[in-house]
């Protein structure tokens, strides 16, 4: 067997994939082709197939903290490579299986969520000085909708009338192409109502994260928040205002959190709605503090007499 170039056979396969998948996904991909040409360039070395190898990931690990990348992206990256490498096998391309001897762990990340209260308080907010549009109101609205369907942005953004059926939101989901089925909130049905089933969004998420987290700050939620991460090999901490840490993606991560808290519903019945296919990623996701653990198992009859 013979290797090809790396980069080479990562634009074949993204292109094969790409069709299939998110934007995102291939710019993940277009990002990690990039760092591998200009680590070829700097170092003067092809890298083939079989070139990636633990000490190939470990000095491209070195590169790409070098260039400021935070530890999480790192860890993304080189599990990407280790699927190509794995599908450059598959096809009978050379490749040298020391690569797989490279196992990173993500760290916690800074992603909040929101409690109940909090919706609600932000569901019920009165905006003063609006403009016409009623921008803001319109993108809280989107954004509460989010928050209790579990949808990604892609879904909640374009619901439409023929989406809301008896009760449920049914909407096939963009990036996975699977169809789920949702029970529909109080306010989410209000919501509807209230738009007459169209619903309000024509920003893309660029801009809808931006006007959020300006909306976010006007109703008050500045409670502070600090972080740590490790960014260009260095350890980071920071401390931020919740506002700023909220964007169209909390939403979904609220919804999870909340569900489970709720203490009602079976794990895997939530990871039905959130697409997550083990429990170990659907913890790492939801968001759960000590003071949320201990309210959620206090009723449980094994701390009764």
């Amino acid at each position: 067997m013979e290797g090809v170039y790396f980069t080479s056979f990562a634009r074949e396969s993204l292109e094969k994939k790409s069709r299939r998948k998110s934007e995102h996904y291939a710019a993940v991909y277009d990002a990690i082709i990039k760092h591998i040409d200009a680590f070829s360039v700097e170092f003067d070395c092809d890298i083939y197939t079989n070139s990636v190898t633990a000490e190939f990931l470990d000095d491209f690990i070195i590169y790409l903290e070098d260039q400021g990348l935070r530890h999480n992206t790192i860890v993304g990256y080189i599990q990407k490579i280790q699927t190509l490498v794995r599908r450059a096998a598959m096809y009978n391309y050379a490749v040298d299986n020391s690569y797989n001897e490279i196992d990173l762990e993500t760290e916690p990340t800074n992603a909040v969520f929101l409690s109940m209260n909090e919706i609600t308080r932000i569901y019920y907010y009165k905006f003063v000085n609006q403009d016409k549009r009623m921008a803001k109101e319109r993108i809280r609205d989107l954004f509460v909708l989010g928050c209790l369907t579990a949808l990604r942005y892609s879904d909640y953004s374009t619901l439409t009338a023929d989406n809301l059926q008896d009760r449920y939101i049914v909407k096939r989901t963009k990036k996975t192409n699977v169809d789920v089925k949702v029970p529909a909130h109080d306010y989410v049905l209000e919501i509807f109502a209230k738009y007459h089933g169209c619903i309000p969004c024509k920003l893309c998420i660029q801009y809808f994260n931006k006007y959020l987290k300006v909306i976010m700050k006007e109703i008050g939620l500045t409670d502070k928040i600090t972080y740590s991460f490790t960014k260009g090999g260095q350890l980071q901490t920071v401390t931020k205002e919740k506002w700023q840490l909220i964007s169209s993606h909390t939403a979904r991560r609220s919804a999870a959190t909340n569900m489970y808290l709720t203490g009602r519903m079976k794990t895997l019945e939530i990871m039905r709605l959130t697409g997550h296919r083990t429990e170990q990623n659907f913890f790492r996701y939801i968001r759960l503090t000590n003071d949320d653990t201990a309210r959620s198992i206090s009723g449980d009859m094994f701390f009764r007499k």
